[in-house]
């Protein structure tokens, strides 16, 4: 009886095992689309794709769309070196940790030829402005704070426009949101610089003015819009470039002294 006992015990822990792994932990992260396939006697999911990759900068505040994966198309060259068809476009793509250059004809996918075109542009985050000046000022309790896009230029808030393959491409930015480190932000335009003179009056279009004494750290992130057209297509890319400093808050001592 107890042998029996144990081989119903064997056989059903077989059964669940063959449950357990019928679909692999995995299969959510498969996008639609995905077919299914017979893999050693067990059903699961069949993924031509990876998940994306998140892409570099602040958890949840993105850098830069990624690259498309290599190769980019399957008729792709390449670049040793060694010379491409005339009329093709070099492009960047990504494998694994790696980016490698291939040559593409344009018209394949111009969508990925707009995102390879985005990389080229190089654009960075914003020069923070802020009041104040210098790096190791110190800001003080009460006292407003200005915030400014310093020295804007086309790569750090643009527009700034690039073309190659039949596919053309215009980038800017259009406010910045400024995490403040002391669970305040702020979103704006480009700011207004402040300039001496002007005194202890806040800014008139962005500044803080901060409550507590402590050390900050100020993160300035700009949002961008990439619009690209090509080959009877077209199609945008948005995201946000980051940049942070740290920002000293002190208190104002005020020392009074009695003559005898």
């Amino acid at each position: 009886m107890r042998a029996v006992v144990r081989v119903v015990a064997a056989i059903l822990g077989i059964l669940l095992s063959s449950v357990g792994n019928a679909v692999p932990a995995d299969a959510a992260l498969c996008p639609p689309g995905c077919g299914s396939g017979d893999r050693g006697g067990q059903v699961c999911r069949v993924c031509d794709t990876k998940p994306p990759k998140p892409s570099p900068g602040k958890p949840g505040k993105p850098g830069k769309p990624d690259l498309p994966a290599c190769p980019p198309s399957k008729d792709a060259i390449p670049d040793d070196g060694s010379g491409h068809p005339a009329g093709w476009v070099r492009v960047r793509c990504v494998e694994g940790s790696l980016v490698l250059l291939f040559w593409v004809e344009p018209r394949v996918n111009p969508e990925q030829l707009a995102r390879s075109l985005l990389d080229e542009m190089e654009l960075t985050p914003i020069d923070i402005g802020i009041t104040p000046r210098g790096s190791d000022a110190m800001a003080l309790v009460g006292l407003p704070v200005w915030l400014w896009v310093e020295d804007p230029s086309s790569a750090t808030w643009g527009p700034k426009s690039i073309s190659a393959g039949g596919v053309t491409m215009t980038a800017k930015a259009h406010r910045v949101v400024w995490d403040l480190g002391d669970g305040t932000e702020v979103s704006c335009g480009k700011g207004t610089e402040w300039t001496y003179g002007v005194g202890e009056k806040p800014s008139p279009t962005c500044g803080h003015t901060y409550s507590k004494q402590g050390r900050y750290t100020v993160e300035a992130s700009s949002y961008w819009t990439a619009d690209w057209s090509g080959y009877g297509q077209s199609g945008s890319f948005s995201f946000q470039l980051t940049r942070a400093r740290r920002l000293d808050v002190g208190e104002l001592q005020v020392i009074v002294t009695s003559g005898r």
